[in-house]
């Protein structure tokens, strides 16, 4: 059954895991942030001002927990208790703490795969590519699939730089309404995986989504 956006905790909302560092949470913060400000072009026409007032001010009361070391411990607390979180929570975030050099290399590998994709757009001449197969009002997964792989890029390589699961990425592109996200999830999704493609975002959510709605 799809969890409904009041249902989200922080972690959800915010798509971050729940041993996130303080670094990754401003990230996320700013991200979902850049998605639902009222000047977005990705999402201006698809919430009505009160949808986008109650997302917003759910991010920000996110943010402000999450960001403070012991409002956060309470929260956690609270989660664990509900059964939501997992009971070593406290202490995995505090051994991941220990270990900095993860992140170093995890942002190197992100790099790496950006680095890649950036260099096969550019050596398939990508724009007039992709504005022939994205042509109309409404984008299919299918559409998305057919411009990767015209572009010679794996569904490893988005999943590598977007953070975003293979299995959902997959659903995305076959349309796979059963198994997409929440709708405030599926337009940051298709936002990051159009910004991997060096596409425009504004014209794949508002595509994508008028094609299943």
């Amino acid at each position: 059954m799809i969890k409904k956006f009041e249902d989200f905790n922080y972690y959800e909302l915010l798509r971050i895991s729940y041993n996130a560092s303080s670094f990754e949470v401003r990230q996320a913060y700013k991200h979902m942030l850049a998605i639902y400000e009222e000047n977005s072009l990705a999402t201006y026409s698809l919430f009505t001002e009160d949808e986008r007032k109650l997302i917003l001010s759910k991010i920000e009361d996110a943010f402000m927990i999450l960001i403070d070391d012991e409002k956060r411990k309470a929260y956690d607390n609270d989660l664990v208790n509900a059964g939501e979180a997992p009971d070593n929570l406290l202490t995995a975030r505090e051994k991941k703490k220990a270990i900095p050099i993860y992140q170093t290399s995890k942002a190197r590998a992100n790099n790496n795969s950006l680095a890649r994709i950036k260099k096969k757009i550019r050596e398939k001449e990508a724009g007039d590519l992709t504005a022939t197969m994205l042509r109309g009002d409404q984008i299919s997964g299918k559409d998305l699939k057919n411009v990767r792989e015209s572009l010679g890029i794996e569904l490893e390589e988005i999943f590598q730089v977007t953070k975003i699961s293979p299995t959902a990425l997959a659903a995305i592109e076959k349309d796979d309404v059963a198994n997409l996200p929440p709708k405030i999830y599926l337009i940051s999704f298709l936002k990051a995986y159009a910004e991997a493609l060096q596409l425009d975002p504004r014209q794949i959510v508002e595509g994508y989504i008028k094609n299943i709605s």
